[in-house]
């Protein structure tokens, strides 16, 4: 769990503060926490064939997006949506990087990155606006690990680790200075595993629908100093978040290709078109604002070029 570690690094001298107070979470408890994941393969390396990639096509976010909606709808987070497509106005925004595990053309695994957006937000404003608002302060850039979700027979491999992997190279190419996320209470310790912090209550995701859950948050710039002391005396968790996320990550060398190539997507209107107003009919269903903001990312010629048709219908 990272806290702020200002008062001990003052009284005790830096890096070995921040160290000593690692120790002193009970590193063999999280080992052994560690130790029965990696057993049940999340924190290996097979993915069992999948190929961990950025969805760069409207085709991949279909297939991403629908993989969502099946496992949220499945869990009760969510109701039906249009075209069986989890796709919210965040969906929309070039900012939105969305990871997947590709399985011979089949998307089983989705990992999403939406960064801070000036006049849309984050999708968990809705029920924590409070808490992100106090870690925008300063000037700070908060970024959302979104849209988690594997296929049923992926769920034991290494597939949402290795989507986790990429997600931070991105969050660490884009800038963040604040990581977020929501999860059920029951998944708080996965995260405190990975230097997560719980920052908030629980609290009711959905206005609609009964659904509790936490705000999770790790400061970017003190994650990367705790486990830049981390060495074979340190928690497991220290260690692999150095060894797998940060030093050996192999994603690092790939998001910025991959953000190049996901960026053409939004200079498409016919892809844009199908994702977003046929299949989803989320242009028609949107706020005004939201639709304002939509234009104002995507570019006035190739928003109206892709609205035009789904208004004229609506």
């Amino acid at each position: 769990m990272v806290q702020d570690t200002s008062t001990r690094k003052e009284t005790m001298g830096g890096r070995e503060a921040l160290v000593s107070e690692r120790s002193a979470r009970k590193p063999d408890k999280r080992g052994r926490r560690m130790a029965l994941l990696r057993r049940a393969g999340l924190f290996g390396v097979d993915t069992e064939g999948a190929v961990i990639r950025r969805a760069v096509t409207a085709g991949d976010l279909v297939g991403a997006y629908r993989l969502v909606h099946e496992a949220f709808l499945e869990r009760g987070y969510i109701r039906p949506m249009p075209g069986e497509l989890r796709i919210r106005p965040f969906e929309a925004l070039p900012s939105m990087a969305t990871f997947v595990a590709d399985a011979d053309g089949e998307i089983v695994g989705v990992q999403g990155l939406a960064v801070d957006d000036p006049d849309l937000g984050l999708p968990s404003d809705g029920a924590f606006k409070a808490e992100i608002d106090a870690l925008r302060r300063g000037g700070r850039l908060v970024c959302e690990a979104t849209n988690q979700a594997v296929a049923p027979a992926y769920r034991k491999s290494a597939v949402a680790t290795e989507l986790m992997r990429a997600m931070f190279a991105h969050a660490l190419l884009a800038g963040c200075d604040e990581l977020i996320t929501t999860v059920s209470p029951g998944h708080a310790r996965f995260f405190e595993l990975l230097g997560f912090e719980k920052a908030s209550p629980v609290r009711s995701y959905s206005a609609e629908l009964d659904d509790p859950t936490i705000l999770m948050r790790v400061n970017v710039a003190q994650l990367l100093e705790w486990v830049e002391a981390a060495d074979d005396r340190s928690d497991a968790a220290a260690l692999f978040i150095k060894v797998r996320c940060v030093d050996g990550n192999p994603y690092r060398e790939q998001v910025a290709d991959w953000a190049e190539e996901a960026e053409t997507l939004f200079g498409r209107p016919w892809d844009l078109r199908d994702l977003f107003a046929e299949r989803s009919g989320l242009l028609d269903r949107v706020s005004d604002e939201a639709r304002t903001v939509i234009r104002a990312r995507w570019g006035a010629e190739v928003f109206d070029d892709v609205a035009a048709p789904a208004l004229a219908v609506g």
